[in-house]
């Protein structure tokens, strides 16, 4: 009786929250629900504007969804802090969702993709498998890839819904194409190089695609240049930077696209350190592929910076000042090999090394040779404050928020290394989690 009454109210649900023919209909209830209302995200993942629908949830935490959308879409809804559900918006389509929010994952999705979202669920955990695996060679993660490739099409064909095929179908090949462009990860952790697996230098140089906006929006066209500058690295060759552009340019047909994507190389390279000496043949390259004004004066702008940055240029003076207020500059502090930290307290990654930080400040506080010193880029500064009264550093703290453009820093933590004549060792040196870190130093110091 509990369960017919049950299916009862859904119906009686359904039917009061019918939409037009061709829309998309989510009805559902949700049981210990501390919420009225949650929100559907109706854009695609990498788009330029994040849209959300807000849905309204009644005290008896039934709810109705209805909506036409331009395009089929793989979305989710957020319902506060007690659940997430993935969601697929196809129009034309009457779906449901019952959720239990006070256990965790107790939720069942119904209607007329009841099926679709039982072959998703299989097909995320054998890409998860994928993910997790630890294949031996590019060519036994492909032989993986192709197995699952042929087992889901077997399943999707028993699906009639066709929009939702061809969009699982592409959620598939695109995750797909991460693991293939990413596989220089694996590589990595085996302390191999970027060149180690001739069947994955293959594949990148000759089938990888990674030339779209959303790839680029994602990091994923980012990474694959990268790839390529470490590959051109491992086969000895002093131009990665140059042989990005050149990738870029090779690759990239849509203008727009390609120079975004050399901007972001560029970025990237002013943002590090000139291992090669590619300095003046970049900006060269750069400022005849760049057509736009306003580009060409930010490249000159980088270079000029990036050239007063380089190893045995003087170190950028600046006036800063400690958690008491007291003003002073960096060059008081010459005389010493100053070790850097530029972080701020709303850097998870920088935080991260505080720990490190203090290890390595304890190791060398009696060494006479050596100043640890972090410089925190916070607008906040009673957040700076209360951080360093938690914490209490053993080791010289002060306050810059335009350290980072002084520096050319485009992302932090960075480690900055000064010899104690006040000048650039280097802009961007070992981390202190780094294990070799305190070797490094020690060869700095004689």
């Amino acid at each position: 009786m509990v369960k017919l009454t049950k299916i009862a109210c859904m119906v009686a649900l359904l039917a009061a929250c019918a939409g037009n023919p061709g829309e998309y209909v989510l009805t559902g209830k949700l049981q210990n629900c501390h919420s009225s209302y949650g929100v559907v995200r109706t854009t695609p993942s990498f788009s330029d504007e994040t849209k959300w629908d807000t849905v309204q949830i009644a005290a008896d935490g039934t709810f109705c969804y209805v909506r036409s959308f331009d395009e089929p879409l793989f979305s989710f809804m957020v319902v506060g802090e007690q659940g997430f559900f993935q969601l697929f918006l196809i129009n034309g389509t009457v779906n449901t969702l019952e959720a239990d929010l006070s256990v965790p994952g107790n939720s069942r999705m119904g209607g007329d993709l009841e099926n679709a979202y039982a072959f998703q669920k299989k097909q995320q955990a054998a890409l998860d498998r994928i993910s997790e695996a630890d294949y031996t060679s590019f060519e036994e993660m492909q032989q993986a890839i192709s197995a699952l490739r042929d087992s889901a099409e077997k399943e999707l064909a028993m699906i009639p819904n066709e929009t939702f095929c061809q969009l699982s179908r592409q959620e598939r090949e695109s995750m797909f194409l991460l693991y293939r462009t990413t596989y220089y990860d694996r590589l990595r952790d085996r302390n191999l190089p970027a060149n180690a697996d001739a069947d994955y230098n293959r594949y990148m140089l000759e089938d990888c695609d990674v030339a779209t906006s959303e790839n680029l929006a994602s990091g994923l066209l980012s990474y694959y240049l990268g790839w390529c500058g470490l590959y051109r690295e491992a086969n000895g060759k002093g131009d990665p930077f140059q042989y990005q552009m050149d990738v870029a340019c090779e690759k990239i047909k849509d203008v727009t696209l390609r120079t975004k994507a050399i901007l972001s190389i560029l970025g990237d390279f002013f943002g590090g350190e000139d291992k090669y000496g590619e300095a003046e043949a970049v900006y060269a390259k750069a400022n005849g592929l760049l057509s736009d004004s306003t580009q060409r004066a930010w490249l000159t702008e980088k270079y000029t910076t990036f050239r007063k940055l380089r190893p045995g240029a003087p170190a950028i003076d600046c006036e800063w000042s400690d958690a008491e207020g007291k003003t002073s500059r960096l060059s008081d502090l010459f005389g010493k090999v100053l070790y850097i930290d530029v972080w701020a307290t709303w850097c998870g990654p920088c935080c991260a090394e505080i720990p490190y930080l203090e290890k390595l400040a304890e190791h060398y506080k009696n060494d006479a040779r050596l100043d640890i010193v972090s410089v925190s880029v916070d607008a906040n500064r009673k957040a700076w404050e209360n951080k360093l009264a938690k914490d209490k550093p053993q080791w010289k703290q002060f306050l810059q928020s335009d350290f980072t453009t002084l520096y050319n820093i485009n992302g932090i933590p960075r480690f900055i290394l000064l010899d104690k004549s006040g000048k650039i060792i280097t802009v961007d040196a070992p981390r202190p989690s780094d294990p070799e870190i305190i070797s490094w130093l020690d060869e700095k110091l004689k």
